[in-house]
C-alpha cells in the first residue's frame, strides 16, 4: 500500500488499517477477487481526514473498485458497503431518505463497485477510469492498472466535466438546511470541493488535466487569466479562492475554512453558478446567461453528452463502430434509465408513471431542477417564488413531490438524487 494523505505518519497508518477491513469484508463475499484499487482522494494520496475523540475518520467516504473474474451482484456490493458502515460506527446512506444531518464520524460510506478483468481492459474513457490507471493506490491483489487502456486527457469527452459540475450543484442543496439540520463543517466541505471542482472541470477545456488536486489548483492559480478571460471578468479572484480552499481541504483538520458557513454557501453558490454558466456555453456554443437556460440546457443534453458513450458501447460490447447506429443507440438510453429508475421508486416509494412521460433521461431532469432550487431562496434565505415553483414542477417530473418550504424541496430534490446515483447505472 502506498501513501493516502498529505499527513502521512499515524493517519496513513490508520487510514491501511481501515482499509484493511474493507479488502476483508470484499474477500468474505467475493471468492474470486484479483485486486482491490482505491482512487479519489484516498487513491491520489491527498485524502482528507478528521480527527475527533483521538479517532480518525474519513471526510466522505472510500472510492473503491474490486476487481474479479466474474462480475458481482450490486446487492452483494451493497451489503458490503453496510457492513463496512457498520465495522465503522457509521449509518452509511440510507436508501430511502438522504439524511441533511450529517457527520464524518457518522456518515462514512464505501462507494464500492465491481468490473472484470476483461471489462477493464474495453474501459470508456471516463475521469474516474483515467484515474483508476493514472492516480490510484492497490490495496490488495495484483496490480491490474496496465490493463486499463491508456488514455489521454484528449480522449476524455467534455461531458466528464458536466457530470462534475451537476454533482457538486446537487451538493450545494443536499448539505444545507435552514431548519439548522446541517453540520457546519460538513456543509463547507463541500462548498470548498465546489471551488476545487471548478478548477477540475475548467481543465478540461485548457486540455490540461492533472490527476491531483494540488497540480490541477497551481496549473489554474498561474494560468487562469489567460484561459478564460471571459470567467475572469466576472470573477477576478476565482483563482485565489480555489487555491485558499484547495490548501484547506488538503490539510484538513476540521476547523472552519470560513467562520459562518451559511455565508461561505451563499458565496460559493454565486460563484459556482458563473462556472457552470461558462462551462455549459463553451460546451454547447451557445449563451448561457439565465438559470432557465442553464436548467434547460441541462434537461436538453443530447448527441453532444450521450453519444460518445453510446459510441464506445457498441464499439466495444459489440464490435460496431457506426455513427448511425450509436445515434440510434444514444435515443435508447433514456428509456433504460426511465425503466431502472421507475423500478427503484416503486420499489422505495411508490408506482410513479409520470417518469415515462418525458422524452428525456430522469436524471437530466433531476439535475435540470437543480439551478432552481440552488436559488429558490434568496441571500436572506427567504424564498424567492418563481424559482421555488419552477425547480418543483421539474422535479415533480420524475420524483412524487409535493414540496410546501424550501426544506422539504431541497429533501425530496436530494432523495431523488441519491435513488438514482445508487443504482451504479452510471
Amino acid at each position: 500500500m502506498g501513501r493516502f494523505t498529505l499527513a502521512g505518519g499515524e493517519v496513513d497508518k490508520e487510514i491501511e488499517r481501515q482499509l484493511k477491513v474493507v479488502t476483508d469484508e470484499i474477500c468474505k463475499d467475493i471468492k474470486d477477487v484479483e485486486s482491490v484499487l482505491i482512487y479519489g482522494g484516498f487513491g491520489r494520496g491527498e485524502g482528507s481526514v478528521k480527527k475527533s475523540n483521538n479517532k480518525y475518520y474519513p471526510a466522505n467516504d472510500f472510492d473503491v473498485y474490486v476487481i474479479t473474474r466474474k462480475k458481482a451482484d450490486d446487492e452483494v456490493l451493497d451489503n458490503i458497503a453496510r457492513r463496512v458502515a457498520e465495522k465503522f460506527g457509521s449509518n452509511g446512506i440510507p436508501f430511502k431518505r438522504f439524511d441533511k444531518d450529517w457527520s464524518f464520524e457518522n456518515n462514512f460510506y464505501l462507494d464500492l463497485k465491481c468490473l472484470t478483468l476483461d471489462e477493464l481492459k474495453r474501459l470508456f474513457p471516463m475521469l474516474r477510469y483515467y484515474e483508476l490507471r493514472n492516480a490510484s493506490n492497490v490495496i490488495y491483489g495484483k496490480d491490474v492498472r496496465n490493463l486499463i487502456p491508456d488514455y489521454k486527457i484528449e480522449d476524455i469527452p467534455f461531458g466528464e466535466g458536466v457530470r462534475i459540475l451537476l454533482n457538486r450543484m446537487t451538493h450545494l442543496v443536499e448539505y444545507l438546511s435552514l431548519d439548522g439540520k446541517h453540520n457546519d463543517i460538513v456543509l463547507s466541505f463541500f462548498c470548498a470541493k465546489a471551488y476545487i471542482d471548478s478548477c477540475t472541470s475548467l481543465s478540461f477545456l485548457s486540455r490540461r488535466y492533472y490527476p491531483s488536486y494540488k497540480k490541477r489548483m497551481e496549473d489554474f492559480y498561474e494560468n487562469y487569466k489567460n484561459d478564460f478571460p471571459e470567467l475572469y471578468e466576472k470573477l477576478p479572484d476565482l483563482n485565489e479562492k480555489v487555491r485558499k480552499y484547495t490548501l484547506w481541504k488538503l490539510n484538513f483538520n476540521g476547523e472552519l475554512p470560513e467562520k459562518d458557513a451559511v455565508k461561505f454557501w451563499l458565496q460559493t453558490r454565486k460563484d459556482f453558478m458563473e462556472v457552470v454558466k461558462y462551462f455549459f456555453s463553451r460546451f454547447l456554443n451557445k449563451k448561457i446567461e439565465s438559470i432557465e437556460e442553464l436548467s434547460n440546457a441541462i434537461i436538453n443534453l443530447g448527441e453532444e453528452y450521450y453519444f460518445p458513450y453510446a459510441k464506445h458501447y457498441l464499439k466495444n460490447n459489440f464490435g460496431i463502430n457506426s455513427d448511425f447506429l450509436s445515434k440510434i443507440a444514444r435515443r435508447l438510453i433514456p428509456l433504460r434509465f426511465k425503466y431502472l429508475y421507475f423500478l427503484r421508486i416503486l420499489k422505495e416509494k411508490k408506482a410513479y408513471p409520470n417518469i415515462f412521460l418525458n422524452k428525456r433521461s430522469p436524471d437530466t431532469i433531476i439535475f435540470g431542477s437543480v439551478p432552481y432550487i440552488l436559488f429558490a431562496i434568496d441571500d436572506q434565505l427567504k424564498i424567492t417564488k418563481e424559482n421555488f415553483d419552477n425547480g418543483l414542477r421539474t422535479l415533480k417530473k420524475v420524483y412524487p413531490t409535493n414540496a410546501k418550504t424550501w426544506e422539504e424541496l431541497s429533501q425530496d430534490y436530494a432523495d431523488a438524487y441519491v435513488l438514482f446515483y445508487l443504482m451504479k447505472i452510471v
